[in-house]
């Protein structure tokens, strides 16, 4: 009689135990939808929460030597270090190639990892693509008048390009946008083109609100309290929309990669990825019918084993993740046939110090020479005309203010 009490006592406490960690889970998970999520219930009930575990010995390049003051790779890895690379994490990494998967540090179940959303071709609707189609080949078309990243420490193949507001890289300019010298002829080709830069904002502010709107705020509140240019406006100073989220967009293509990283630069918690099938002439969509093969090159997260698979690609793949808390990178794909046809397109949204410290400068009365100037898409449309010309105005202006104060 006794023995059975205790078992009763033991199965009862057992019950408790597991009732307690439920109501925990539960309160963790409402406490996220709150503060990062903020989704509809139906949305909310769809999320996987996934079970992760920390592996802080993990290297994928373990002969690549990195700086340890800068936390950046002295050398490019072989072809043979590569391929290694790409084996760990196929063998070792448990990859989420479908739904809505939540990652959650499990040395801390309060910081989200990353959320990832996949969204398989036949549920997106004819709006959908026709939007995704106006992105992508918006992109690719604007890759005629910037020039690619050239920083060996953050590509190691590839190609990467910016897009929007940097900081200045130019005499007397206060920060500049994206945008390379190109001749007189392409002027007009130039303007048509970055006109259509704030249907691309919209979009995208979208489909990182859609994804996750508590994060989508954060970035906003950032925007608005150092009064941040979007990437998608022109000038300086023009009224951020509903949908402004960054003042720059980074976008890649041409099987990138890159090294194991975090971007230490970046001031906002969040940062937005959408990844996207496109044909590599053209940046339209390349949908199931399309003959799209590559294979491999996930986007992982090496110290927990985990991230993205996009071998079952058909459609486009969102993530918010905390890139500057988090190591990632993204390994090479590989096509089966050998074919150049097809690429995938990976573009962010996130929000740098460099950018927020040039606009702060400039509202506190830093820059005061008369000749100092925003590189705004106006600025870059007459210096095509003649830039020694325009340059000899401003210094003519500058000498006459000398003389006549």
């Amino acid at each position: 009689m006794a023995r059975n009490s205790h078992r009763h006592v033991n199965r009862a406490s057992k019950l408790a135990n597991t009732r307690n960690k439920a109501k925990k889970r539960a309160e963790l998970h409402a406490w996220i939808q709150e503060r990062v999520l903020n989704l509809s219930m139906g949305l909310f009930n769809s999320i996987r929460w996934q079970r992760l575990t920390w592996y802080p010995d993990t290297l994928l390049y373990p002969t690549v030597p990195f700086d340890k003051a800068t936390d950046k790779p002295t050398r490019h890895p072989t072809p043979d270090e590569v391929q290694k690379a790409c084996k760990f994490a196929d063998r070792n990494f448990y990859l989420m190639n479908a739904g809505r998967p939540v990652l959650l540090d499990p040395r801390n179940p309060e910081s989200v990892i990353a959320i990832m959303d996949f969204t398989p071709w036949d549920r997106l609707t004819e709006t959908d693509k026709a939007n995704l189609e106006f992105v992508s080949t918006f992109l690719h078309q604007t890759k005629e008048f910037v020039n690619p990243v050239s920083s060996s420490t953050r590509s190691w193949g590839g190609k990467m390009w910016g897009i929007g507001w940097r900081k200045s890289q130019d005499f007397l300019q206060i920060f500049g946008r994206y945008i390379k010298q190109f001749p007189p002829n392409k002027m007009e080709k130039y303007d048509t083109l970055f006109q259509k830069s704030k249907r691309v904002g919209e979009i995208l502010g979208e489909y990182y609100k859609n994804l996750a709107s508590g994060a989508f705020k954060n970035n906003q509140d950032l925007m608005k309290l150092f009064n941040l240019p979007s990437f998608d406006s022109l000038s300086f100073g023009e009224k951020p929309s509903p949908n402004s989220c960054s003042p720059h967009l980074t976008f890649t293509t041409n099987n990138f990669f890159n090294p194991p990283h975090k971007d230490h630069n970046d001031m906002s918690k969040w940062a937005f990825v959408m990844f996207i099938p496109i044909y590599s002439a053209t940046g339209k969509l390349a949908g199931p019918d399309s003959g799209y093969d590559l294979k491999g090159g996930p986007f992982v997260f090496p110290s927990f084993h985990t991230g993205i698979s996009f071998d079952k690609q058909h459609g486009i793949v969102r993530m918010i993740w905390q890139a500057n808390k988090y190591r990632h990178c993204t390994l090479p794909y590989l096509s089966p046939s050998g074919s150049t046809e097809f690429t995938r397109l990976g573009l962010s949204l996130q929000i740098t110090t460099s950018i927020v410290d040039a606009v702060k400068r400039e509202a506190a009365g830093y820059y005061t020479d008369p000749l100092n100037y925003f590189g705004d898409h106006f600025y870059y449309m007459f210096r095509c005309l003649a830039k020694g010309t325009l340059l000899a105005a401003l210094f003519c202006f500058h000498y006459f203010l000398f003389i006549f104060s």
